[in-house]
C-alpha cells in the first residue's frame, strides 16, 4: 500500500512538471525553483524558523542591484528580489521570492497553530505605533494613486517598508530560543564575512588594486551591515563576551574593513565612528574605564593618520579622503558633484513639501522648481524616490505621515535602549545595543542615501527589530526557569 502511494505521488508530481514545462516554454529553471519550494514548505512546517533563517541568509548575501562594473557575481543573477514572472515566464507571478517565503512562513504558522491548537501570541512593545504606521503606507499608497500615480514606480517606493513591518511582526513570535537568536546572529556575520571577501576580491583580483571611475564595489547597503557586525564585535569586546561568533568576527575583520573602506559609502563612515562612540558611552561604569584605554590610544592614532593623508591621494588616503569630502568643498571631484546634486535635490524637495503640505502619495513624482542633472540612465526612478528618503517620507505622507514615520523608529529606538538597560547577559546586552545602533544609524543614512526603500535593509531591520523583542522576553523566561540555590 505504501509503495503505491509513492508510485501515485510521483506519477502526479510528473504530471505537475510536465504541464509546467509546458506553460514556461520548457523554462530549465522552474522545475528546480518548484523541487526547492517543496522542500522549503516541509522544512517550514517542521522548523518554522527555517523560513527566517533562509530569508536572512539571502538578505544578507545575494544583491538587489547590479553594481556597475561588476558582470560576474553570483550573487547578482540570484533573482530573488525579482517578480516571478520575469524569471519563470509565467505572466500572473506578479510577486517575487521575497513576498513567496514570507507567505509561506504565516502558512505553515497558521497550520502548526491549527494543527497543535495552540493560538498563543508574545505581546510586541509598541505594537500601536506599529500597526498605525503599516496603515499609514497603506493610506498614502491608496492616496497617491488615486491622484494618478503610477502602480509599478509606488510598488518599488512601498515594498521594503512592508518588508519592514511583516518581518517585524513575523519574527517577533517565531524567534523564541536563545539557540534561534545565536543561529540568527551567526546568519549576519557569516553573510558579511562573505561580502567583505567578495569586496576584496573584486578590488585586488578583479580589479588589480584599481578602482578607476567605480564609486564601488557592493551594494550601498553592504556598507552599513558591516558597521553593524563591526559595533556588534566592539560590542562584545567592551562586554565581555569571548565566544565563537566573537572569535569569527575577529578573524573576518581586516577583509570586513578593507571591504568598508573600498566600498566608499561616506555616510557610513560617519555612522561606524558616531556608533563606536555611543558603544563606550553607554558602557557600565565598571567597564567604561577599560574601554577607554584602548579607545583613546585608536582615537588619537586615527587622527594622526587623517593629518598626515589629508592631502594625499591613492588607496591608503581613501578613508582621509572621503572624511575630508564631507566637510571641505574639492572642486571637480566626483564627491563633490555628488554634494552638489544633492543640495538641488534639497531645494526641490522642499519646495514639494510647501506645495503640497498633506503629501503627493505613493507613486507620484516630486516637483522639479530647480532643475538639475538626469540620473535616469543610473536610476530609473529617481523623480519618485530621491536620496534624502526622510525628506521622501514628507513629500509623499505629508506632515500627519512623517509624525509617525518618526514616532514608529523613535520608540523602536527608546524601547531597545529600555531593553538594553534591563538585560544582565553579555551577549544578549551586546546584541540590543548594536540594534539601538543599527536603527539610528539606518535613519542617518536615510537622510543622505535613500536606503528605507532597498529590500535588504529594511528585511534586515526588521528582523533585527524583532530580535530586540526576543532577547528580552528570553532572558526574563530563562531567570524564571533558574532554580533558586
Amino acid at each position: 500500500m505504501r509503495e503505491s502511494s509513492h508510485i501515485v505521488l510521483a506519477v502526479i508530481l510528473s504530471v505537475f512538471g510536465a504541464i509546467v514545462l509546458v506553460a514556461t516554454n520548457a523554462n530549465g529553471v522552474v522545475i528546480p525553483a518548484l523541487c526547492i519550494g517543496l522542500a522549503v514548505m516541509w522544512l517550514l512546517v517542521r522548523y518554522l524558523e527555517f523560513g527566517l533563517y533562509i530569508l536572512l541568509a539571502a538578505t544578507m548575501v545575494i544583491d538587489q542591484f547590479r553594481v556597475f562594473g561588476f558582470l560576474d557575481a553570483i550573487t547578482t543573477k540570484i533573482p530573488f528580489y525579482l517578480n516571478l514572472n520575469s524569471s519563470t515566464g509565467i505572466s500572473p507571478l506578479v510577486f517575487n521570492p521575497v513576498e513567496l517565503m514570507l507567505c509561506l512562513i504565516v502558512g505553515a504558522w497558521f497550520l502548526r497553530a491549527m494543527v497543535s491548537r495552540e493560538w498563543h501570541l508574545y505581546r510586541i512593545p509598541n505594537v500601536t505605533i506599529a500597526v498605525v504606521f503599516l496603515l499609514m503606507m497603506v493610506f498614502f499608497t491608496g492616496f497617491g494613486l488615486a491622484r494618478g500615480g503610477d502602480w509599478k514606480a509606488a510598488l518599488w517606493e512601498i515594498r521594503a517598508l512592508y518588508y519592514l513591518c511583516l518581518v517585524y511582526f513575523i519574527a517577533a513570535q517565531i524567534i523564541r530560543t536563545r539557540q534561534q537568536v545565536r543561529t540568527c546572529v551567526w546568519i549576519v556575520v557569516i553573510g558579511v564575512a562573505i561580502k567583505g571577501y567578495q569586496g576584496c576580491w573584486r578590488y585586488f583580483v578583479t580589479r588589480h588594486g584599481d578602482l578607476g571611475s567605480l564609486r564601488a564595489i557592493l551594494g550601498h547597503e553592504d556598507s552599513l551591515f558591516i558597521v553593524t557586525v563591526v559595533v556588534l564585535l566592539a560590542a562584545f569586546f567592551f562586554l565581555g563576551y569571548r565566544g565563537r561568533e566573537f572569535k569569527f568576527m575577529v578573524a573576518t575583520l581586516p577583509t570586513n574593513l578593507l571591504t568598508f573602506v573600498f566600498n566608499q559609502r561616506r555616510i557610513t563612515y560617519g555612522v561606524l565612528g558616531l556608533s563606536l562612540g555611543v558603544v563606550v558611552a553607554m558602557l557600565p561604569r565598571e567597564r567604561l574605564l577599560q574601554a577607554l584605554r584602548v579607545v583613546i590610544p585608536v582615537v588619537l592614532l586615527f587622527a594622526v593618520y587623517t593629518a598626515a593623508f589629508w592631502n594625499k591621494s591613492g588607496g591608503a588616503a581613501m578613508p582621509a579622503q572621503k572624511i575630508k569630502s564631507m566637510f571641505v568643498k574639492q572642486e571637480g571631484t566626483v564627491d563633490n558633484e555628488s554634494n552638489e546634486w544633492r543640495k538641488l535635490e534639497l531645494l526641490n524637495l522642499k519646495a514639494t513639501v510647501r506645495a503640497y503640505p498633506f503629501g503627493i502619495g505613493f507613486g507620484n513624482k516630486y516637483l522639479i522648481v530647480v532643475p538639475y542633472a538626469d540620473i535616469g540612465e543610473e536610476f530609473p526612478l529617481w523623480r519618485y524616490i530621491p536620496h534624502c528618503a526622510l525628506f521622501w517620507v514628507w513629500i509623499k505622507t505629508g506632515f500627519v505621515g512623517f509624525t509617525i514615520f518618526w514616532l514608529f523608529f523613535g520608540t523602536a529606538i527608546v524601547q531597545a535602549m529600555i531593553d538594553y538597560r534591563a538585560m544582565r547577559d553579555p551577549y544578549f546586552k551586546a546584541l540590543a545595543l548594536m540594534i539601538i545602533l543599527f536603527i539610528v544609524g539606518q535613519v542617518i543614512v536615510a537622510y543622505y542615501d535613500l536606503q528605507i526603500t532597498f529590500y535588504r535593509n529594511m528585511i534586515y531591520l526588521g528582523l533585527a527589530m524583532a530580535l530586540g523583542t526576543s532577547i528580552r522576553r528570553i532572558e526574563a523566561d530563562e531567570l524564571v526557569d533558574t532554580p533558586v540555590t
